[in-house]
């Protein structure tokens, strides 16, 4: 046996071992449905949002909670359009709505961080919970998250799907977060999440001031999410944990038009390889095993036939797996699209996630 087939056998089997362990992972995902009604603060940080803010509102106003058990409070965080405005309009109708208002002086690479470290300042919930102003919030948010807050959990990582709309550009990004939420979800349900969105988390209020909170971010050009729930990992002693439960699925708008497309791509994947060490170099280490898989039949040749019966393995696995995340996730209109994103998904993920550790991107307009 020659070192090129047995490395390549070995990578295999590497490969086919992350497969178990994410495939074992998304299937251990529990659903929980009993909860104590945990007091509860929902922080929302809005910037120059008035053109999308309306159903966020609306569908805060649905949530299915004890009303003495919750608060929202918006930070407007210097909007120059109508943003405060209607946010306040909504505030005189709940008595337990409040918006502070913020200015930009620079303490903050983002001002995202700073709005939400203003709001939390003035939280009176034991749990923190936050979105975007431009997402829909199911009713039974609350009370099906907080079920998963066990004594010894800290974080609760959850799920944001993207508002399906027609042409090949949203199914592209339903994809790209369909595989987002695998890469949150089977890690985390084996104890190491990776990742989280900020657009559907929440955590423990006083493991994120016991933490230093946002004020241990300030290096990072973002982290209300990812950087905060690495810190959470490395930092905190109680778990973190997913929930999977369809009726806390956050849905978002996702970027419009080619542009805003090309740089929230960019953005997200910077992040890749600035996170700690053993996420990075997972991340790197999976990327090479699946470079070599592709790759090998160049440096041998004539081992043609076990590397084809590799690949197929391979593909019918990953195919296994993207079913059952498609039907947990609500997105079962990619199961027909999965064998074409196998193949050029890595292409894809891999190119962003090069012109993501250039910093070649944009931050959002007016961000």
């Amino acid at each position: 046996m020659s070192g090129f087939l047995l490395l390549f056998l070995i990578i295999a089997l590497a490969y086919f071992t992350i497969l178990h362990f994410v495939f074992w992972g998304l299937k251990k995902l529990p659903i929980k449905e009993e909860t104590t009604f945990p007091a509860v603060s929902i922080v929302i940080a809005a910037h120059n949002e008035a053109q999308r803010i309306v159903p966020t509102l609306k569908s805060l106003e649905a949530l299915e909670y004890p009303r003495d058990k919750y608060e929202v409070i918006f930070v407007d965080d210097a909007s120059s359009d109508e943003t405060a405005g209607i946010i306040e309009s909504y505030c005189r109708r709940h008595a337990r709505w409040r918006l502070l208002r913020i200015t930009r002086d620079g303490d903050f690479a983002s001002g995202k961080k700073k709005a939400l470290k203003s709001g939390i300042a003035q939280a009176e919930g034991e749990i923190i919970f936050t979105t975007d102003a431009d997402c829909v919030v199911p009713p039974r948010w609350l009370r099906y998250m907080t079920a998963y807050f066990e004594d010894d959990v800290h974080m609760v990582l959850g799920y944001s799907p993207l508002k399906r709309f027609k042409g090949w550009l949203n199914t592209v990004l339903q994809f790209d977060n369909l595989f987002s939420a695998i890469v949150a979800a089977a890690p985390t349900a084996w104890g190491f999440p990776l990742t989280s969105v900020g657009r559907n988390l929440a955590y423990r209020k006083k493991t994120y001031h016991a933490l230093g909170g946002f004020d241990a971010l300030k290096n990072r050009r973002s982290g209300d999410d990812v950087y905060l729930t690495e810190r959470f990992r490395k930092k905190s002693t109680g778990r973190i944990v997913f929930c999977p439960h369809p009726e806390t699925f956050v849905e978002t708008l996702p970027p419009q038009g080619f542009r805003a497309f090309w740089h929230q791509q960019i953005r997200k994947n910077s992040k890749t390889l600035r996170k700690g060490w053993a996420t990075s170099f997972f991340s790197l280490f999976a990327f090479l095993i699946y470079a070599y898989l592709w790759l090998f039949p160049l440096f041998a040749p004539h081992y043609f036939l076990i590397w084809l019966g590799v690949i197929v393995l391979k593909l019918l696995l990953e195919f296994l797996i993207l079913t059952v995340a498609a039907r947990m996730f609500r997105r079962t209109f990619l199961i027909v699209y999965l064998p074409l994103f196998q193949l050029i998904y890595p292409l894809y993920i891999t190119f962003f996630t090069v012109l993501g550790s250039l910093q070649l991107y944009q931050w959002k307009k007016d961000e």
